[in-house]
This record gives C-alpha cells, sequence and structure tokens, in this order.
C-alpha cells in the first residue's frame, strides 16, 4: 500500500490529538496539559526518529562528547520544553482569564534608549516562549515594526494575538521592494522599534561567524539598517522561567557603525558575532529552550 493512502489517517489522528489537547486544556487547566505532554513526548521520541535527527546538531554542539542516552533526554527535555510553549500559548487563547507573569530584566535601560528618540532595532531568536514574549511588545511606548516575511491570506499575526485577537506590531514585509528596508528605515528615523528574528538565514546578505563551535551563517540585514540609521542594536531575548513566568532580558547592546569602506563585511561580521555570542551565553543558562529544529550549522 503507498504511502499517500496514510495520510488522510494521519491527518485525523492529528486533528484528534489536537482536540485532547485542548479538551485537557479546557477541562484541567495548564497543569493538566502539561501532565499529558510528558507520556506524549516520551512516545514520540521512542517512535520517531526525525526529531532525533532534527536535534542531533545542535546537541553534538551543545553538548559535545554526550552519550547516545545522554542525548536521548536531551531531546526529550527540549521537546518537553516546546510542548509547553505551545500549551501556554494555547491555553491564553482559549481562557480568558489565563496569564503569565511576564517580567522585563532592567527595563530602564532599554527605556532609557527609547527615549533618545533615535529609534531602535531589536533582535532576536527563535528560543524560550518568543511568541508570547513578543506579544508583550504593546507595552513599550512607541510603535513597535516586525521585519517579517508576510503574505496576504496567511496567518502570522495570530501567532502573536493571544488574548484580545490584536497584533501587537506591525507587520513589515521583508518579501517586498529591498527586503522592506525603507519601510524600516523610515519607522527607524521616527523614534520607533524595528524587531528582527535575527537567527534565520532565508536570503540576503549574510556573514560567516563562529557559533557553538562551529561556523554559521547569519543573517546581516538588522546590523546593515542599524548602521545606515545609526540606531543602536539591542538583542532581546526571551525565556520561560517558571509554569506561569517568561523573563525578556537584554542580553547585548552595541552601536554599528562603519569604518573604512573596505571593512565593511568584517565589521558586519563582528555585529553578527556578537548576537551569537548572546545566543551562546543564554544556551548556558536555558539550554534547552533552543527550537531551531533543522541543522542550524548548514543552512
Amino acid at each position: 500500500m503507498k504511502s499517500g493512502r496514510f495520510k488522510p489517517v494521519l491527518r485525523k489522528a492529528e486533528a484528534l490529538g489536537h482536540g485532547i489537547f485542548y479538551l485537557t486544556l479546557y477541562l484541567t487547566g495548564q497543569i493538566g496539559a502539561y501532565v499529558l505532554l510528558i507520556p506524549v513526548v516520551f512516545t514520540y521520541l521512542i517512535f520517531s526518529r526525525q526529531i532525533h535527527c532534527m536535534t542531533a546538531r545542535y546537541i553534538m554542539q551543545r553538548f559535545p562528547g554526550s552519550s547516545p542516552l545522554k542525548r536521548w533526554l536531551y531531546t526529550y527535555r527540549i521537546v518537553l520544553s516546546f510542548g509547553q510553549v505551545l500549551v501556554d500559548k494555547a491555553w491564553l487563547r482559549l481562557k480568558k482569564k489565563a496569564h503569565l507573569n511576564g517580567s522585563l530584566d532592567r527595563p530602564e535601560a532599554l527605556m532609557r534608549l527609547i527615549s533618545h528618540g533615535k529609534g531602535l532595532v531589536l533582535v532576536t531568536a527563535h528560543v524560550g516562549n518568543w511568541q508570547t514574549a513578543l506579544a508583550d511588545l504593546n507595552k513599550l511606548p512607541v510603535t513597535v515594526h516586525a521585519l517579517m516575511q508576510y503574505e496576504e491570506g496567511t496567518k502570522p499575526k495570530s501567532y502573536f494575538e493571544i488574548q484580545d485577537g490584536s497584533c501587537p506590531f506591525r507587520i513589515i514585509n521583508s518579501d517586498t521592494f529591498m527586503g522592506g528596508m525603507i519601510e524600516a528605515t523610515a519607522a527607524i528615523q521616527r523614534g520607533e522599534i524595528v524587531t528582527v528574528m535575527g537567527d534565520r538565514m532565508i536570503k540576503g546578505p549574510y556573514a560567516t561567524v563562529e557559533f557553538l563551535g562551529d561556523k554559521v551563517r547569519i543573517p546581516t540585514g538588522a546590523y546593515r539598517l542599524a548602521a545606515a540609521t545609526q540606531a543602536p542594536v539591542v538583542v532581546l531575548l526571551a525565556a520561560k522561567t517558571g509554569r506561569q513566568d517568561f523573563e525578556l532580558r537584554v542580553w547585548d547592546t552595541f552601536y554599528p557603525s562603519y569604518g573604512d569602506r573596505a571593512d565593511r563585511q568584517s565589521d558586519l561580521a563582528l555585529w553578527a558575532h556578537r548576537f551569537t555570542k548572546a545566543i551562546e551565553d543564554y544556551l548556558k543558562e536555558f539550554p534547552y529552550q533552543w527550537y531551531n529544529f533543522f541543522d542550524f550549522w548548514s543552512q
């Protein structure tokens, strides 16, 4: 029997699984769904070789020399952690009274940069409960824009619409002319914030830098934008710190400015490396909250 005949069955099984989780969330709340996650993730890791392949490179780089059993346990902890983040997001959308306690570490430093009125390039990554945390950006005193891929008819906004159905930022489509840089530059010049995911190499300019002991390509659009507008770069990362708690922390702040024209690529590589160094520091503290489920070093 061809594998394609199983697809409708698999889709129904997936829909049933989602339905069970939503029912569990509705009846027992966040804790009940967390408990259900434990056997589900354990079973998934037993029968799915794919997920082990998806996490293998990160585990090799972050935990070099670990035994097969430890690698299996590391994968379990990463997938369980990611499952809890997804449960939290669904719980917030399902229950109006549900809430997470978010905190911004040293908010005065970020507020001081905003108060200068020169704009801000906020660089973040696919770590921690980044979707839920970014939904809190509407608490900042200036307009926030997200430079991201966006097609009409798709639903990227819904990833960040938690309870009130509104998106906390305005989307600048990176697939438009000049990669959205014209709109992003205008926003910075108005003293506003542009946030960029700095860890996904899709297309465009990049720098090759060290990350967890090996070379990786990092997009440099955020640093080009900052250098062109003389705006500071803030590396802001989210971390789930408890069942109902998360933290947004500034891991680095720097001011990109080009030197000699011949050194521009090395300047960009220096700034990209500051970003990867911040991620490395983050992963020392939160090693199981890395959610790039692919060979990050081969992108």
